[in-house]
């Protein structure tokens, strides 16, 4: 039987995440995002419909160097809508940068509502959610970028 993942059960299952894996791939855009990473996640838990992921990990690209990473996600519940936003915290929590809102598409699947525009390159997105994980795939298309970076949380 497959659960439904309304907004309720997946704001909880957000809560129960400790780690992080993603595999980033870059089709014929030249920008050299092929690599993985893992790492760990901390909740911090703000108010009944935020929560922050302070992500830490290490960045391994196909080719040249390992890398650490330092990520701040916001995660909001936007209860009255049925919605979940997230947005980038790199310029700190008073300067967020948005990101997109998810919408229920599935019983598991959760969709971007409408693309990030960041300069000539749209950013979607799409959540399935599952009782041991969140598998999260970000997509990229622009002028010069045809990417897809597949984060995996449990």
């Amino acid at each position: 039987m497959v659960t439904n993942f309304d907004l309720h059960t997946l704001w909880n299952r957000l809560t129960e995440v400790e780690s992080l894996q993603f595999t980033a791939q870059s089709f014929d855009s030249g920008s050299g995002w092929n690599g993985t990473g893992k790492g760990s996640v901390e909740v911090e838990t703000v108010d009944s419909v935020t929560m922050l992921y302070h992500e830490t990990g290490c960045w391994s690209p196909h080719e040249g160097t390992e890398l650490q990473f330092t990520n701040v996600f916001r995660w909001t519940s936007l209860l009255d809508q049925n919605l979940l936003r997230l947005e980038h915290l790199r310029f700190g929590k008073t300067n967020p940068v948005y990101l997109f809102e998810l919408q229920q598409t599935g019983k598991i699947r959760w969709d971007s509502v409408e693309p990030h525009v960041c300069s000539d390159d749209l950013y979607t997105a799409m959540l399935e959610c599952q009782h041991d994980r969140l598998d999260l795939d970000w997509t990229v298309k622009g002028a010069t970028k045809n990417e897809k970076i597949s984060y995996l949380y449990s």
